[in-house]
């Protein structure tokens, strides 16, 4: 009799644990599914601005709220509240009501009182911290929440700590939101608008007219692959991001370096990339390098720099114009390094998968005469080695300088729009499209 009650007690319990684990399962699908919808409406209206996503947002909203009703695990709810706060800071951006911003701020209200979930308590305060700068709140409340996130452990840490920075560098920021949760963008404005629309992208196909650059061994010279690519980014920024472009040269032009980066100051562009492709002496180089402007030990580099000033030697460049660019530089360094990272990422991301032989040498820095004295962020870009077998075959290819110019617009896109750090290469891409 005991032995039967015993049986009957323990197939009671393992009754009742798959019970709860279908309950379990059966409230967190609609998670799974809100969080789909989340990303998909987040991948297609990246500032959570866009009028045209009103009803869908405010849809995606109220499905949230009825959600966080229901009993759910504990890491679904956290979840889902990061989620439903950030989904109302969108609306905020798209209807200016700021019942959007209290409600947000509700939300996150049990995360932020946690004391045992530091990765969730850290992205909520510091999402509280940028829903709080929205709202107009001052810069000592805001700096205490982000100092909350920054004593904590989880992986905001780092983001809360360069939020206080920006804080002390005396600039009040408003942030836009971003394609990463984690990591928005501080965007330098008051309003909410597309600030960045107003200020051009200047692309620099390099060389031209009689400075044909370097040649491929079946003869495709740098200053034609350079104008095609800048004219393929052109138009993903201009159709895909409405971000305006403006390019250096528009045909085969001669046009002297110094006056490539006056263009851009006099446009008071919003970034400045210049476009190239690389060669070697013994034609066995291969790779692509992005760069940003600095004085540098490395031999290969300053060669590189060498060649691409047309100077015999980087010592000839004019002294004071380099002087004059480290003042204005300095003020713009860290956006620099930033742009060329973002780009050196997203081109990567895209080239990589439809070109396995790929190699990819990283973010340099080199001083690049045709950079010296821009005013704004600035990079410098070595498509490949144009006189390698591969690399050379590859640029031949419509194919290939598309998913080159691809990479190239996200990468500015990422870098004016969000800033966003993306570890996985497939949602990467997955944007991209």
């Amino acid at each position: 009799m005991l032995r039967r009650a015993t049986s009957l007690f323990i197939l009671t319990l393992y009754l009742l644990g798959i019970m709860c684990l279908e309950a379990a399962a059966e409230s967190s699908r609609p998670v799974a599914a809100l969080r789909s919808e989340y990303l998909r409406l987040r991948n297609n209206d990246p500032l959570g601005d866009g009028a045209d996503y009103k009803q869908a947002w405010s849809k995606l909203a109220s499905q949230m709220q009825t959600a966080l009703l229901k009993p759910r695990a504990r890491e679904d709810l956290a979840r889902l509240r990061i989620y439903s706060a950030d989904t109302d800071l969108r609306l905020f951006y798209i209807t200016q009501q700021k019942t959007y911003l209290t409600r947000a701020a509700v939300t996150l209200e049990p995360l932020v009182s946690a004391r045992n979930q530091d990765g969730e308590r850290g992205t909520a305060l510091v999402l509280l911290g940028d829903i709080e700068i929205t709202k107009g709140a001052s810069a000592s409340n805001v700096r205490a929440i982000y100092q909350r996130a920054a004593e904590g452990s989880g992986p905001t840490r780092q983001i809360a700590q360069q939020r206080l920075q920006s804080l002390r560098n005396g600039t009040f920021q408003v942030l836009m939101p971003s394609n990463d949760l984690e990591t928005p963008r501080p965007v330098k404005s008051t309003q909410f608008n597309r600030r960045w629309s107003l200020r051009p992208v200047v692309i620099d196909p390099g060389h031209g007219g009689y400075d044909a650059g370097a040649v491929g061994h079946s003869g495709a010279l740098e200053k034609d692959i350079t104008l095609d690519i800048a004219r393929r980014v052109r138009t993903l920024l201009v159709k895909r991001y409405s971000i305006p472009v403006l390019l250096t040269r528009e045909d085969d032009d001669f046009v002297p370096l110094a006056r490539r980066t006056s263009y851009a100051n006099a446009k008071n562009a919003s970034a400045f990339i210049s476009l190239h492709v690389n060669a070697s002496a013994d034609h066995d180089g291969r790779g692509l390098e992005v760069y940003y402007l600095d004085n540098t030990n490395d031999a290969a580099s300053r060669k590189l720099a060498e060649r691409e000033n047309g100077v015999a030697a980087a010592g000839d460049l004019d002294d004071l114009s380099f002087m004059l660019s480290d003042l204005i530089q300095s003020g713009k360094l860290e956006d620099s390094m930033q742009l060329t990272r973002t780009l050196n990422n997203s081109v990567k991301a895209t080239v990589a998968p439809s070109y396995r032989q790929a190699r990819f040498l990283g973010v340099k820095k080199a001083p690049f005469f045709v950079l010296v004295g821009a005013h704004m962020p600035c990079s410098l870009i070595e498509m490949f080695f144009v006189d390698h077998p591969e690399d050379g075959a590859k640029l031949s290819r419509d194919q290939f300088r598309d998913s080159l110019a691809n990479g190239i617009a996200y990468g500015i896109a990422n870098f004016l729009l969000s800033d966003v750090k993306h570890s996985n290469h497939s949602q990467l891409r997955a944007a991209i499209r």
